[in-house]
């Protein structure tokens, strides 16, 4: 009996369904199996050569232990199925047998991975997952499917063992040896289903939550994307490119660069687009299943829809996160390509290349290009793939509206007219945004880095309002490019709005002319895969603009590369055999050797550099050059040091493991004192180009990390004008004499001098003029030749040089403030703060923010409510009233469209120019009133980050989220109304759905706002380092550091990269969970409307599946876009704490401030002023002194004696302890800083101020208000009117006006001395626009003369005395040789003022050489 009711079960059309289902089943199984087997041999043997050995634990031998008891268990039910009295099914004996098998090798595989691997075993893992998923199928079918309780116990058996293996399997080894740690990523030491689920981030996720992250904190990143690799492979394709070069060539060499990481990101992708279109298909046999009887159906049907939803929302959530997470990766290798490109690019050019602000310009092909490139591998996936998307739901529509489905593609092509109106005009207005971003950056970066003289010149606004009006220029350019995408918005969103009413309506009047209506099932489906359709398209639209406008990007990065590069045509000399070279010091004669520098018939363009030449800064164009070696210490006249420390900068490459020689090159360049007086020693920081140092003590730290080298030629480029008389003649003796360490280490040595006071130490002398050679000889043989030297002879009386460094004692109180300021930022960066938004609407303004909001709503509103007009529509089923519906819906898509063109026209058109506009210019603001100090111990890569990388988030991305999330608030609170009107049952979900978002969203906020901040702040340090390589490339090459160099930027990226890619991992763990939810919702949905079958209508459950998935879907995008306004928010939060933490000039100012025509006589009183840079760095004491009107000044001292800061103290760029300062009568403290440096003072430094972008008259005069002759009159008496008449086209025919509408770097380039006398000339414009005003300002000169020839000096000497001080003028000159200047002084009336540590020692009025003979002596004693 119990035979045929078995056989009667096989026999009905059920059984024979289940029958069927469970073979399949079976056979799967052991397909998975086998599949494994065949994997199996290949793994084993790779696994062979692993050099990995970790020991025993117990989870080693819970696996060996599982693993035989599995196996032993299979084996039991195995030869049970072979009892004659079971009947057991062929299919899962066959499947037992395979699984058996497939477990041995199972067990063996796990054991040897966890021997001989740092992960667990990916195919394990894979094996194992799919085995569960069968068998979970196999033990949840109805209890009509299994035969008997025997297919139940070994099914239940094998999933719980296999649940075993696999938990273990997936927890991390802690035998993992922390030298491994340390270079393994996370993602090389985690399973599968951890890299799939993002598990991995767990710990920093928590990490973040509970404290505050630093980057010592992320984990490394992995081999494959590490920066290092990628820079070698992006070069090597570079260097194989095809020639002559087209538009794909840099393109072309990027993909042969990131093929890798490009291809594997396909499968994900068609994986996605399956589970994509498997929707519309589920959604309709739902509805079907709802809408049919249930005595007509298959009960065994609505079991498979819940698994299909599981499987399809699933898999969805599975593939977006996996093809997600391989676009990050390869996001990351397309940047690392192109910006180690660019940095290689950058070491292999001339240094002419970066003339002109081109280093500005690099910075933004690194950011602004780079970031709109790093996106292209994105563009190109989805473009293929959302192909494939559009003809997949075009077959779909045709199944569902017949001959009507064309309209669509008609649809499409009409606004793709749109989007290629759009591609054709985008590209040039792109590059032109591009272009202006670049000149606006490239202006910061020079004002940067000039920043000092800026601030003495009085400059700061005029600079500021500059920039500004690049600004103004960059955001017109950006409003070209902003209304291009409003037209291409309005063109995509009408198809999404206006395609589903065109397809329905004459879809439903066409079946109302034959008598029938829309149905339910057709209306819902059709909607669904007409959101489907257009949505790719869009995309599709939307990326090919996005594409032509990132193309701009590799044109301007193309035409970089293709600059002409460096070619070093230096010979190599053969090696003398001698080791240790003798030297008499009775004859100054080396024992013959080898030549070490070899130079025959050269040639070098407009001006003759040799020492340039020697250490590759441009190539000859003739001759050749020929060294013994090509490792050389050099010395600039305007040295390079990094940001760093002191000692850091003298050891360069090496390490302190010489501990005595580091001391003997500290002492004989008397660096000692100064390291004495520093509080921090040789620890102190240098500052963004020496700031924090003086003058003399850049040099001899440049010339100390020279001779700590030990190269065998060290080239010196006026290395000692910068020093006083005393310090230079010890540092040369120490250097040059008889026991001197250049003698010592046998170095040859090429100094370059404009002063002939050395020259007996020399072996070899020559004067160049004119071009060529002049002279050449010993000092013996040129001594007869006064001709020929006496233009390099001054008086031999020298005297004080710079100040004590600018902000060097500051270091330790800085770095306590910074710490302190850091230590708010991190709290606020971790909780959070509300206040952001409020200070963001500052800049954002009310109106524009309310029209935005009102928009957001409005849309919402209309785009939401076709959902329950189309429920109406389909319950209806009245012919007559078709037309009622149709307009309905014409109206309400009409109403949508016009609103969504308002979000986009009030988010590109009016908020967004506003707030980039004025949070630049309040960022500007706050710079350019930062005092000096600020400058000191700030990077000026970090300030310049700030606004590029942070403007760009203002204008590109903050403004489009703000709309986005106002967008998404309001589209939910409309689908949560439509979800209870359609069904309040299923509203249930959507609460509990809120506050698991809110608990995740919570955790993750926390750390990835942490991230975001520390990835914005590492990029900083990539600039940086850019920055300081383009300055510093000649002494890199001279040195021999350029690998350092390249090491140090691929440091550099790669620790900027590992917040980037945590926050992007972080991003994908966030989309992966809640796409898990919102698939374990749409399973729970389809789950209840398969219960509750015929309690509900087609329409109802149409718009309750749709309404709910919209609802949790806009829920999702409400937390994406959310997380992404508080990540883009970090600008903000920067800049609010910028305006926090950086004190201002002007904070102190106040009162009536002083007349008209102040000052009119430059009278000048110093009542007992004690000035310093803090508590415990006093730098002038006590200084009581009265200067009379025309009277001129001459500062001396030595080394850090308190000579500029006596300058810097006038100029309010150092404030007061105690006493005052009175100019005419007049408190200076009572008269705002920038009044003060543009009308009481006039600045002339060491350092000229020149703009290259900008124009010759701008350079001249900033304020615009000089007439035409008034700057030939300056230019004349300088003589530099004929250099910029010579360097134009045309010479003297051309008009003024002409010329000085000339940029700057138009005209041949300035030697030093040219351009000091270009600041004299700028000083005279602005002496003769004062005076016409009745104002005589007093004339601030610091160490103008310090590296110039005697000629040039005195020409300088000439100008000050007929310009300036015969015409009333006082004259305050730190000086560096007394006794030329002791020409121009008059006795009786100028003095000299001797300054020793800070104190006024002496007042000098008997301004004789006498007087300067025996001040001298005094001075050694």
């Amino acid at each position: 009996m119990a035979q045929d009711d078995f056989v009667s079960r096989r026999q009905s059309p059920l059984t024979t369904l289940t029958l069927d289902t469970l073979t399949i089943l079976l056979t799967a199984s052991a397909i998975c199996a086998s599949i494994f087997l065949l994997y199996l041999p290949k793994r084993l043997w790779k696994l062979r050569s692993s050099r990995v050995n970790t020991p025993w634990n117990w989870v080693l031998l819970m696996k060996i232990v599982l693993g035989v008891s599995l196996s032993g268990f299979l084996l039991f039910h195995l030869l049970s199925a072979f009892n004659p009295s079971t009947q057991i099914r062929a299919s899962f004996i066959v499947s037992m047998a395979i699984s058996l098998i497939a477990t041995l090798g199972l067990t063996l595989l796990l054991f040897i991975e966890h021997k001989c691997s740092f992960k667990p075993s990916d195919s394990g893992i894979v094996y194992l997952i799919s085995s569960m998923s069968i068998d979970v199928i196999l033990l949840t079918l109805p209890t009509e499917a299994m035969e008997s309780r025997k297919f139940f116990r070994p099914v239940l058996g094998r999933f719980l063992h296999d649940l075993a293996l696999l938990v273990l399997e997936n927890l991390p080894k802690q035998e993992i040896p922390s030298t491994f740690k340390t270079r393994l990523s996370p993602e090389e030491t985690r399973g599968v289903l951890s890299r799939t689920f993002f598990a991995w981030i767990n710990p920093i996720l928590l990490k973040g939550y509970r404290n505050i992250l630093t980057n010592e904190d992320l984990p490394t990143l992995g081999r494959d994307i590490k920066p290092d690799i990628t820079r070698q492979r992006m070069i090597r394709a570079w260097d194989k490119r095809a020639k002559p070069e087209t538009v794909r060539t840099l393109p072309l060499a990027l993909l042969d660069c990131v093929k890798g990481p490009f291809i594997i990101v396909i499968l994900p992708r068609l994986f996605l687009i399956i589970f994509r279109y498997s929707q519309p298909s589920l959604i309709k046999q739902s509805i079907k299943y709802v809408t049919v009887p249930s005595e007509g159906a298959n009960p065994s049907y609505g079991y498979w829809l819940v698994v299909s939803a599981l499987t399809i929302y699933t898999g969805l959530a599975v593939s977006t996160a996996v093809y997600r997470h391989r676009l990050n990766r390869l996001k990351l290798v397309i940047r690392s390509a192109l910006v180690g490109l660019i940095h290689h690019k950058t070491m292999n050019s001339p240094v002419s290349t970066y003339n002109d602000g081109n280093d500005g310009k690099a910075v933004s092909l690194m950011s602004t290009d780079v970031d709109s490139l790093d996106n292209m591998g994105e563009m190109f996936h989805e473009t293929w793939a959302q192909v494939i998307e559009v003809l997949i739901g075009l077959a779909l529509l045709a199944r569902e509206v017949g001959w009507l489905w064309p309209l669509l593609i008609v649809l499409i092509f009409l606004c793709s007219c749109v989007s290629r109106y759009v591609a054709r005009y985008l590209r040039p207005r792109q590059k032109n945004w591009n272009n202006a971003t670049e000149n606006r950056v490239a202006a910061l970066s020079s004002m940067l880095s000039s920043m000092k003289v800026i601030k003495m010149l009085g400059f700061q606004d005029h600079v500021s309002d500059r920039i500004q009006q690049l600004r103004q220029v960059e955001l017109l350019a950006a409003s070209k490019v902003r209304w291009m995408m409003v037209y291409y918005n309005a063109s995509a969103n009408a198809l999404g709005l206006f395609s589903p009413v065109i397809v329905l309506s004459l879809f439903a009047v066409i079946a109302g002319l034959h008598g029938d209506t829309l149905d339910t099932e057709t209306a819902f489906t059709t909607i669904a895969i007409l959101s489907m359709v257009t949505h790719p398209a869009n995309m599709v639209m939307t990326i090919v603009p996005r594409a032509v406008a990132a193309f701009a990007g590799f044109d301007r990065i193309q035409t970089y590369l293709l600059r002409e590069s460096l070619h070093d045509r230096r010979g190599t000399l053969a090696q003398s055999t001698t080791q240790s070279p003798s030297w008499s010091p009775t004859n100054s004669q080396l024992a013959k050797l080898s030549p070490a520098i070899l130079i025959q018939d050269l040639t070098i363009g407009m001006s003759p550099p040799i020492l340039k030449n020697l250490h590759i800064k441009m190539g000859s164009t003739r001759g050749f050059i020929s060294l013994s070696t090509k490792r050389i210490g050099y010395c600039a006249q305007k040295p390079w040091l990094p940001n760093g420390s002191i000692k850091q900068a003298i050891l360069g490459i090496f390490d302190d493991s010489d501990i005595v020689w580091y001391q003997q090159v500290i002492e004989a360049c008397c660096l000692t004192e100064d390291f004495d007086s520093l509080p921090m020693g040789d620890a102190a920081l240098i500052g963004s180009r020496g700031l924090n140092l003086s003058g003399g003590q850049r040099q001899r730290v440049a010339l100390a990390r020279a001779l700590f080298s030990k190269c065998k030629v060290a080239l010196l480029d006026d290395t000692f004008s910068g020093l006083d008389g005393k310090t230079e003649q010890v540092v040369v003796n120490n250097l040059f004499g008889t026991s001197g360490l250049f003698r010592q280490l046998g170095t040859t040595v090429v100094l370059v001098s404009n002063s002939s006071q050395y020259y007996h130490l020399s072996n070899q002398i020559i004067i160049i003029g004119e071009g060529g050679i002049r002279e050449k000889g010993t000092w013996e043989e040129l001594q007869g030749k006064v001709s020929a030297i006496v233009k390099f002879v001054p008086d031999s009386h020298t005297s004080g040089e710079d100040d004590t460094a600018q902000s060097e004692n500051l270091v330790k109180l800085s770095a306590q403030l910074r710490a302190t300021d850091e230590a708010e930022v991190d709290l606020s960066r971790q909780t959070g703060e509300f206040a952001l938004y409020g200070y963001y609407l500052r800049f954002v303004g009310w109106v524009d923010f309310l029209l935005v909001v009102s928009c957001a709503a409005s849309h919402s509103f209309f785009v939401t409510i076709p959902q329950y007009w189309l429920e109406l529509w389909t319950e209806k089923k009245e012919a007559q009233l078709v037309w009622y519906y149709v307009g309905g819906f014409i109206i309400l898509s009409l109403l949508s469209w016009t609103t969504t063109n308002g979000i986009a026209w009030s988010t590109h058109i009016r908020l967004a120019p506003r707030s980039g506009r004025q949070i630049h210019q309040h960022l500007m603001q706050i710079i350019v009133k930062a005092p000096l100090s600020y400058f000191a111990k700030t990077d000026n890569g970090s300030i310049l980050n700030r606004f590029s990388q942070d403007i760009q988030l203002v204008d590109r991305k903050l403004p489009l989220v703000v709309s986005s999330v106002s967008v998404q608030i309001f589209k939910l609170l409309a689908q949560t109304v439509l979800l209870f009107t359609a069904q309040k049952w299923l509203s249930l979900s959507l609460p509990a759905c809120m506050l698991v978002v809110y608990l995740i969203q919570k955790v993750y906020l926390r750390t990835s706002r942490q991230l975001r901040f520390l990835e914005l702040e590492s990029r900083a340090a990539v600039f940086s380092s850019f920055l300081e390589t383009v300055e510093g490339i000649e002494t890199l090459r001279s040195f021999g550091w350029r690998r350092e160099a390249v090491q140090h930027n691929v440091a550099q990226l790669d620790h900027s990269q590992r917040p980037e890619f945590c926050l992007l991992s972080l991003q994908r763990w966030l989309n992966i969970v809640l796409d898990l939810l919102a698939a374990s919702i749409a399973t729970l949905v389809v789950a209840m409307a398969v219960v509750i079958r015929g309690q509900t209508t087609g329409g109802q459950v149409g718009v309750a599946l749709n309404a709910v998935l919209l609802a949790n879907t806009t829920l999702l995008k409400l937390v994406e876009y959310w997380t992404d306004l508080e990540i883009s928010l970090g600008a903000i939060a920067r800049l609010k704490a910028l305006e926090a933490t950086t004190p201002s000039e002007d904070e102190d100012e106040g009162g009536l401030g002083p007349p008209r025509n102040w000052p009119s006589e430059g009278r000048i009183e110093f009542k007992s002023v004690t000035a310093a840079y803090s508590a415990d760095s006093i730098v002038l004491r006590d200084i009581s002194l009265i200067i009379d009107p025309g009277q001129k000044v001459v500062v001396c001292g030595r080394t850090g004696s308190g000579k500029s800061s006596l300058l810097l103290t006038l100029l309010r760029m150092l404030d007061l302890r105690s006493g005052a300062i009175e100019v005419d009568g007049f408190d200076i403290s009572g008269a705002a800083r920038s009044l003060l440096r543009q009308r009481c003072f006039i600045s002339v430094s060491q350092d000229a101020l020149l703009f290259p972008d900008e124009t010759l008259r701008f350079n001249l005069d900033s304020y615009g208000v000089v007439s035409n002759l008034v700057l030939v009159e300056a230019l004349s008496r300088t003589g530099l009117w004929t250099h910029f008449t010579r360097s134009v086209d045309g010479g003297s025919l051309i008009n003024e006006e002409t010329i000085l509408g000339q940029r700057v770097s138009a005209f041949h380039e300035l030697s030093f001395g040219q351009c000091q006398l270009f600041a004299l000339s700028r000083a005279l414009v602005k002496a003769n626009e004062l005076r016409a005003m009745g104002i005589r300002p007093v004339v601030l000169l610091d160490e103008v003369t310090a590296a110039l020839d005697v000629g040039t000096e005195a020409v300088i000497n000439d100008i000050i005395d007929d310009e300036f001080t015969s015409k009333g003028h006082v004259v305050i000159m730190v000086a560096h040789r007394v006794g030329i200047i002791s020409r121009y002084l008059r006795p009786g009336k100028d003095v000299v003022l001797w300054i020793r540590d800070g104190r006024l020692e002496r007042i000098v009025t008997a301004t004789t050489t006498t007087t300067f003979d025996n001040l001298g002596e005094k001075e050694e004693e």
